[in-house]
């Protein structure tokens, strides 16, 4: 009997060899289940090879063209991205669109201690209190040009600076130190961090103490950031803690644009991937201006007849003009004393051709460039929006569509406004917050009992449940107020029809009317003052019962 052949492969001698009919039978214990590699399918007794390929994603080859690794020139991609914010005006119109819009006047704190997770822990607050109080202080702390380590700019200055830097260039350093007992803030280009000797995401510099400096930031093996290596202005180089030792809270970090891969150190501008389309739409715009421009600059041409003598006829104003024969500093003006400077004639703005016998000007083609300049430019600009996020009437304040249309772009773009801001405030505005409220609770300023203790027993529930925050900025206006509060009053029903829909510190917010709070004190104090002066407040009518 002939025997089973183990191999997962097979010759091409063996392949064409005559089977034999007769196979020893095999218990189904001895089968071996076979590989996917090592499968053959078989067909009325004849076996068919089974070829095996990588895939690469390419179907076709040369479709697609080799893969590529790159390997982030982070200096060259910072430079381009300043490099286009000056001289590019659609980077402008994004970067500063989305700066105003997610950022504004500054996000505000509010602050919101976890009291069902305080309680669990046997501490007792009331959270409102603590969070009007803290939230009063930090607004006064904010806008103070105290909080920050220059003292030219206050804190939300100091917020609308790192978001735009961050998007530009790919990310700023922050460094919060405590000078005197006040925490100030300090923003540091992210050209100023780099490695001292050598060290990069795929070449790093090991140290002594198991750390390794990528890029200017030095990591542990779990790749949290320990340091942050920065070039002073005499070329020496310091090495800033990215957390304090005592109180273990983060003190210098990085906050960044656009996140690449995981293993790179250091993030790259918003519009990295778009340099080269940005380039190439403002080089098509310059082009089509620039034809645009000279074509309108030939506005006459003087073409001559066989029987022309050639002369020009605006040769006798050119002369006069000039005034050759007596020059007095003055332009010459017609018997309606108009200046000849301002004809045609003698306009040097213009261009006018005295053409040869035989000779015609004609003007150079500028239908196709000029006609669909603005198809294709907004086509563009339409696709860098999108790449970045934000949509192109916000981008362009133009709003001369639709009320659905509208309303779908601004409801999207309000989404995307409460990612960017939650993203941007847990990377810079939450710890700051967090070290100023742990100095606040130091110097007594705000109580938060039990603080001390979870902060020497490092309990992080009740750390964490005092130092919870969200971070809000200017809301998105209603295109229709009136549709969006009944649309949202009939999902409510019957049942819901006399509950409110907000709050008046919510409401206060909406308008950008200051604070709820203040207004109330200062309405009560104004009411008061109307009874003295004898000023009769109208009651509203009193509606009858329906019999």
């Amino acid at each position: 009997m002939e025997t089973i052949n183990k191999k997962w492969w097979t010759s091409p001698i063996d392949f064409f060899k005559p089977k034999s009919k007769t196979i020893e039978e095999s218990n189904s214990e001895n089968l071996v289940t076979p590989k996917s590699s090592a499968y053959f399918s078989s067909n009325s007794g004849n076996s068919r090879l089974l070829f095996v390929s990588s895939f690469d994603g390419e179907k076709n080859l040369g479709e697609i063209g080799p893969a590529q690794q790159y390997i982030l020139n982070y200096v060259q991609l910072r430079e381009r991205g300043w490099g286009f914010y000056l001289t590019n005006e659609v980077v402008q119109i994004i970067i500063n669109r989305m700066t105003v819009w997610t950022i504004g006047r500054g996000l505000k704190l509010e602050s919101e201690p976890n009291e069902m997770v305080l309680n669990s822990e046997g501490i007792k607050i009331d959270p409102q209190s603590f969070s009007d109080l803290v939230e009063s202080r930090f607004s006064i702390y904010k806008e103070s040009k105290m909080s920050t380590y220059d003292g030219m700019r206050n804190l939300s200055k100091l917020e609308s600076a790192c978001y735009k830097n961050s998007k530009i260039a790919g990310d700023v350093l922050v460094v919060l130190r405590v000078i005197k007992g006040v925490l100030k803030t300090q923003l540091i280009d992210g050209t100023h961090v780099i490695s001292p000797m050598y060290g990069n995401d795929w070449n790093p510099q090991k140290l002594s103490n198991g750390n390794r400096i990528m890029n200017g930031v030095e990591m542990n093996d779990a790749g949290e950031h320990v340091a942050y290596h920065v070039r002073n202005a005499d070329l020496t180089f310091s090495r800033i803690l990215a957390k304090n030792p005592t109180t273990g809270l983060t003190v210098a970090y990085l906050v960044g644009g656009l996140e690449y891969r995981l293993d790179n150190s250091r993030c790259i501008p918003a519009l990295a991937g778009l340099f080269e389309t940005l380039a190439k739409m403002d080089r098509y715009k310059e082009a089509t201006i620039a034809t645009a421009e000279e074509s309108a600059k030939t506005t006459l041409q003087i073409v001559h007849e066989a029987n022309s003598t050639g002369e020009s006829p605006y040769l006798q104003q050119i002369v006069q003009a000039r005034d050759v024969s007596a020059n007095d500093g003055t332009i010459p003006v017609d018997v309606q004393n108009t200046e000849i400077a301002n004809k045609v004639a003698v306009s040097t703005n213009k261009q006018v051709f005295n053409m040869t016998q035989g000779s015609k000007l004609e003007p150079v083609e500028k239908s196709k460039a000029e006609l669909y300049f603005k198809d294709f430019y907004s086509v563009f600009f339409d696709l860098v929006c999108a790449a970045i996020g934000i949509p192109p009437n916000v981008a362009m304040s133009k709003y001369d569509t639709s009320f659905s249309s509208a309303r779908a772009a601004i409801k999207d773009w309000e989404h995307t406004l409460l990612v960017e801001r939650y993203n941007f405030s847990l990377s810079f505005n939450q710890p700051i917050y967090e070290m100023w409220l742990h100095l606040e609770i130091l110097q007594n300023k705000v109580s938060a009992p039990g603080y001390m203790i979870a902060d020497r027993q490092n309990n992080y529930m009740v750390l964490a449940s005092f130092r919870n925050a969200r971070w809000v900025g200017d809301n998105v206006p209603h295109i229709d107020p009136l549709k969006e509060v009944t649309a949202e009053r009939l999902k409510l029903g019957d049942t819901g029809a006399s509950l409110p829909l907000t709050t008046l510190e919510s409401a206060t917010e909406v308008v950008n009317g200051g604070s709820s709070k203040a207004n109330m004190k200062q309405y009560a104090k104004e009411l008061e003052e109307s009874k003295t002066a004898g000023i009769e407040v109208a009651q509203p009518p009193v509606k009858n019962p329906i019999p």
